[in-house]
């Protein structure tokens, strides 16, 4: 009876306790954090053998398995004109040795069940503990005694000459090694280039230098991880390193001091980390047609894993674009403006050099938005604290991302490793929630403030420059627009075809012919052509006369003008709501040619010299490209249609308002006019004024205007020294010298 009333006691107080609680909980104030959890790292053991080898043993007996890493600490190498050789050498360390061949190496490895392969800067092998004595005979095989086989060479060779053609036709690939190049810089060893060249000047001698330096016992981390003990793992390390002492390369020093190694060449060392220097720069790949681009906002970083800001620099990250969906970035580019299907950032935190970049893949018509998106984010970052919902969220992702790392063996490991190179402290890893939960709103912010310069951004698209060419060079504040590449990194340079048995004059004529001939053009007098030209968000009228050698044009906003030119046949008035004065030199050129009806008609006698410089293709179609210069140094390029002898664009590069400026002018929709074909579109980009389109409305022909329509009164104007902001830098060379 006691124990059937105690029960029923129990019953109801197990029925009531919810109500108990609930009526004790204040559910107006969030319940208080708890302690940060402690991580209970794995035990693991450090030893050094009298050569160096430095050996880490984590024990983990659940399962009869253990995995070996023989990593060696190797900083970043300039390859120069070699570039791809140090790859090379972990795809040949395992083709064979002096008692094995690749083929008696990978029946090896299949006969033991194991995991075995090779890198830049050590080997990896895994088995069966009681596979693991052979493993360990292969392993130290490979590492002392490599032979680098000629023939296992080329075919390496052939491989990565195929992976460079592969990477120029996937712009995803382009923009990962490209853009490594724009942020470190194409000596920097992280982002020289592989290039068909580079590769192909790779030699086994280079190959077996480094291994021969590199790979030496006081630069190895030899590291055990499974069912073995400390014992039998040091025993292992001391029977087959210990007495370990290869052959050193013969080394020199050159008359600048640099450590010069046989067979490698001098040795660059990285002094200093690359950092955000200079202005923003954009950089691009062309890719015509492209209905997608790649984009790249990125930030060479000195933060090295020991440095206090990098785990807070790595929680502003996450908030930023760094793994979650709920980032800024994702937020922004996918669910607010629908630009792309994803947006994201990466931080690297690097001992040598660090760097953060953002990334996205949008349609083409976005491009130059998508990429003011995310600087306006970065800028958003640093002038704004980021939401305690966001840190939470972020600090929440890195947590779980920890402990879920934990469950594997080899993160013990592995953090172990990372202390020794990075030089962390002995209980970084052990603090690190505790840490993660003490990063606090302004630490954040901090960090966006240290590391993210919006202004000093390295832009890079892999897209159709063509299509967002005003919107990118807009973005771009060292004054040289957009700086185009090739998909190997290297300055682009318009390809061009030498064109046989013709000359400039003869494309000129055949483009006089096309749009008319000489007969139709001459008789036009007092022409008249209004447009309506839309620069922005603002839509102007303008107006253009042109008499027997008279021309005036008038360009107005709502109704007021905003520039005019009159030409009179010997002078040129320009005038603007600030300025009124008299055009000379290259000035009176540009309009005495803009002028005329037909501009080519007047070349032959404005020109000092007109060259054809070949054809090209240019959106899609074949085109002579000519180069022009007038007495003045007005120097400019046309290109015109190979088979239908229409002009199609325009390229002025030009020195105004402090910069240089490359503008291109694109002539469309030709039509008909008494005879003469005009182009109806008119496009200009690149221009200070932004872009602009200019689209015919009327043309009138035979309606003269008086005489003094076309006057020219210059006032009085005192002679003012040209400001420097407007001068040309000195070490701008005309493109003919």
């Amino acid at each position: 009876m006691i124990r059937t009333r105690n029960l029923r006691s129990l019953a109801c107080a197990g029925l009531l306790a919810p109500v108990l609680m609930n009526a004790q909980l204040d559910r107006s104030r969030p319940p208080v954090a708890g302690p940060a959890p402690v991580v209970h790292l794995g035990e693991h053991t450090s030893t050094t053998l009298s050569n160096g080898v430095h050996v880490i043993v984590v024990e983990d007996h659940k399962l009869p398995l253990v995995s070996v890493q023989l990593r060696f600490d190797i900083p970043p190498v300039h390859q120069s004109g070699m570039a791809g050789y140090v790859d090379m050498v972990g795809e040949l360390l395992a083709t064979g040795t002096a008692t094995r061949t690749k083929a008696q190496i990978d029946g090896m490895v299949d006969s033991l069940g194991a995991n075995f392969f090779a890198t830049s800067d050590g080997v990896y092998a895994g088995a069966l503990k009681k596979n693991l004595a052979p493993l360990m005979d292969l392993l130290t095989d490979v590492v002392q005694n490599p032979l680098f086989p000629t023939d296992e060479l080329e075919k390496a060779r052939t491989r990565d000459l195929s992976a460079v053609q592969q990477r120029a036709e996937d712009p995803e690939g382009i923009a990962e090694a490209v853009g490594r190049s724009v942020t470190f810089g194409p000596s920097h060893p992280y982002g020289e280039m592989h290039t068909e060249r580079t590769i192909k000047a790779i030699t086994r001698t280079a190959v077996e230098a480094y291994h021969r330096y590199y790979f030496r016992p006081e630069n190895a981390y030899l590291v055990f991880v499974g069912d073995i003990t400390a014992k039998e793992a040091n025993d292992y390390a001391k029977k087959l390193f210990g007495k370990w002492k290869p052959a050193k390369s013969l080394v020199t020093t050159d008359e600048f001091g640099r450590t010069v190694v046989e067979g490698i060449g001098a040795l660059v060392p990285l002094e200093k980390p690359t950092t955000p220097s200079g202005v923003r720069r954009v950089y691009g790949v062309d890719r015509p047609g492209a209905a997608q681009s790649v984009i790249r906002v990125s930030f060479p970083l000195n933060l090295i894993p020991k440095d206090i800001r990098a785990q807070q620099a790595t929680v502003m990250n996450t908030i930023l674009g760094g793994g979650i969906f709920n980032a800024r970035l994702m937020q922004n580019l996918r669910e607010k403006n629908g630009f792309t299907y994803g947006a994201y950032s990466s931080l690297e935190i690097d001992r040598f050099n660090s760097s953060l970049t953002a990334t996205a893949s949008v349609r083409t018509e976005v491009t130059d938005s998508a990429i003011t998106e995310i600087l306006l984010e970065i800028e958003r970052l640093r002038n704004e604290p980021v939401t305690q919902a966001e840190l939470d969220l972020a600090k929440s992702h890195m947590s779980g991302s920890f402990g879920r790392s934990m469950e594997d063996p080899k993160t013990v490991a592995r953090f172990a490793l990372n202390t020794e190179l990075n030089g962390l402290s002995a209980d970084h890893y052990k603090t690190y929630l505790s840490r993660l939960e003490g990063v606090t709103i302004e630490q954040v912010q901090d960090a966006a403030n240290a590391f993210l310069h919006p202004d000093q951004a390295v832009i890079l698209v892999v897209g159709d420059l063509e299509q967002r060419r005003q919107g990118l060079m807009e973005l771009s504040m060292d004054g040289k627009g957009i700086i185009q590449l090739n998909d190997d990194g290297s300055p682009w340079e318009e390809k061009l075809t030498p064109v046989q048995g013709k000359v400039a004059e003869q494309v000129l004529e055949t483009h006089i012919h096309a749009i008319g001939g000489r007969e139709a053009i001459a008789p036009i007098r007092d022409l008249h052509i209004e447009r309506q030209v839309v620069r922005g968000a603002d839509t102007l009228s303008e107006n253009e006369w042109f008499s027997a050698i008279e021309y005036r044009s008038i360009l107005k906003r709502d109704g007021a003008v905003i520039e005019e030119y009159i030409h009179d046949g010997e002078r040129v008035l320009y005038t603007d709501p600030e300025v009124t004065g008299e055009l000379n030199d290259a000035g009176y050129e540009a309009i005495q040619l803009r002028g005329r009806v037909v501009p080519a008609m007047g070349y032959a006698k404005a020109m000092e010299w007109m060259e054809l410089l070949g054809s090209t293709t240019l959106m899609g179609e074949t085109v002579y490209k000519l180069r022009l210069r007038t007495a003045y140094g007005l120097t400019f390029a046309e290109y015109y249609n190979a088979e239908s002898g229409l002009l199609v664009r325009r390229v002025d590069d030009f020195y105004y308002n402090g910069r240089q400026w490359h503008m291109t002018t694109d002539y469309n929709d030709w039509k008909g006019v008494n005879g003469v074909q005009f182009p109806h579109t008119i496009v200009e980009q690149g221009a200070p004024w932004g872009k602009s389109v200019r689209t015919i409305i009327d043309v009138e022909v035979g309606k003269p205007k008086p005489v003094t329509f076309f006057e020219v009164n210059i006032p009085e104007m005192p002679d003012l020294p040209v400001p420097p902001e407007m001068l040309p830098p000195l070490d701008i060379i005309p493109e003919d010298q």
